[in-house]
Parts: C-alpha cells; structure tokens; sequence
C-alpha cells in the first residue's frame, strides 16, 4: 500500500509539474522578447499651409510672392522592431517615408518696370511640388491583455526631416507699356530642415503563427517644420499627419 502511494504521489508531482510548464511554454512562445514590423499604407491630413517671400525690383521696389500649398494623402511605408524591456512594456524605433507632389496657387505683387509705386498683381498655379518627410519615431509601448490579437498603444518623440519645394520667383508675361501682366510660371527652391514633434498611436496584430504576425497600426503624428531660406522665404510646413498602415509582424 505504501509502495502504491509513493507511486501515485510521484505521479501527482509529475503531472503539476506537467502543467506548469505547459503553461510557462505557452507564454514564452507568445510573449516574443523582439517585434520586426513592416507597414504600407496612407498618410492623411497633411495640412496646408501658406509662404511669403520678397525680392528686390525696379531700383528699390519690392516684388511680392505669397504662395498656398496643398495637401494630399500620400503613400507611406514604415519599418522598424520593438525590444520587450519589462512585462507589458515595450521599446520601440520605426522609419518611416513619405513622398507626395501637390499643387500651388501663387499671387505676385509686381514692380511696373518703368514707372514707381504702380504694381502689377498676377495669379497662377503650378503642380508638381514636391514633399518628402523622412521621419524617425521613438516610442514606448503598452502591451495590452487582450487574448484574441495583440494590442499595443504607443507614444514619444517624432524626429522629422522634410524636404520641400518653395515658390521663390514668377515669371510673367507682359508687353508695352506694361501696365497689365499675367502669370507665366514658377520657380520653385527645394530646401530641407530637421525638427522634433510627437505621435501617438496603436497597433493591433495578430499571430499566424509562434513568428509570423499580420497587423495593423494607426498612429497621429505632428511636428512644425520652419525654414528660413534666402531666396524662398519663411514658411512653417505642418509635417506627419494620421497614418493608416498595415503589414506583416516578425517575432523571436
């Protein structure tokens, strides 16, 4: 009898310890200690915004342009991973790219070439201005326990880079005794500043298998982006905008 019940104590001792470490292995496979992600998708609301400059003419006039840029939603693509430095928090570094051409209308006030204090104002617009931000997102992550997907919501720092066409001079068309232009066309100045903003966001996944993932991520992102160029003028350009992206999730 005492040998039947060492045997099943044994038994019990072995089927705990059975049970405990299914468990532990189960969360090991799904609490991965690095996330490799990489998204595509659509960067919306990228506001508007407005630029002036001022050139000298006519032996000490000054010739005006102001100039509104557009906005459209642009393709983006992000890539990155994201280190688990505690239970439900996570470490995470993206690249992200986006590159749009937009439209432009441009008002000039412009010198008459022979008399003084009688400006000519012309209108026109040009398409083709380009915007590319290259932008580096740095946030910490809560990972939410939600059993069915992986919910993850985030938030830090945006280190923007934006290269933007600005409008710095109009040609016009005008003949004697040019009393009346019109617009012609534009130059534009390409110029590219650096600056820090803010996102926030989620990303939800869900695992097809112990290292493969399929995801989502929705993330608001904003940074002002100021230039001061020579020849184009002052202008604060609103970088990032709502980024709505999807892609795959690889985890180790």
């Amino acid at each position: 009898m005492a040998h039947v019940t060492r045997l099943f104590l044994c038994a019990a001792a072995l089927g705990i310890t059975t049970l405990a470490a299914g468990p532990a292995a189960a969360q090991a496979v799904s609490q991965p200690r690095v996330e490799v992600s990489a998204n595509a998708g659509a960067l919306t609301a990228t506001s508007t915004f407005t630029a002036s400059t001022t050139l000298p003419s006519n032996g000490g006039e000054t010739e005006t342009i102001t100039t509104e840029y557009a906005a459209k939603t642009a393709f983006t693509f992000n890539a990155g991973a994201a280190v688990r430095i505690a239970t439900q928090l996570w470490l995470s570094v993206q690249y992200a790219m986006a590159d749009m051409k937009t439209g432009a209308s441009v008002t000039a006030v412009i010198p008459h070439p022979i008399l003084f204090n009688a400006p000519r104002t012309v209108e026109g617009s040009i398409e083709g201005v380009t915007h590319n931000e290259r932008n580096i997102h740095v946030d910490l992550m809560y990972a939410l326990p939600v059993r069915a997907v992986d919910v993850k919501v985030m938030a830090g720092p945006t280190f923007f880079n934006v290269k933007q066409d600005l409008v710095s001079g109009v040609s016009i068309n005008e003949t004697y005794p040019f009393d009346t232009a019109t617009f012609a066309d534009a130059t534009t100045t390409r110029v590219s500043k650096s600056a820090v903003g803010f996102n926030a966001g989620v990303d939800i996944s869900q695992a097809l298998s112990s290292r493969v993932g399929v995801g989502g991520l929705i993330r608001y992102s904003r940074g002002d982006v100021k230039f001061d160029d020579a020849a184009a003028g002052r202008a604060t350009v609103k970088a990032g905008g709502l980024e709505l992206t999807g892609g795959v999730r690889l985890r180790f």
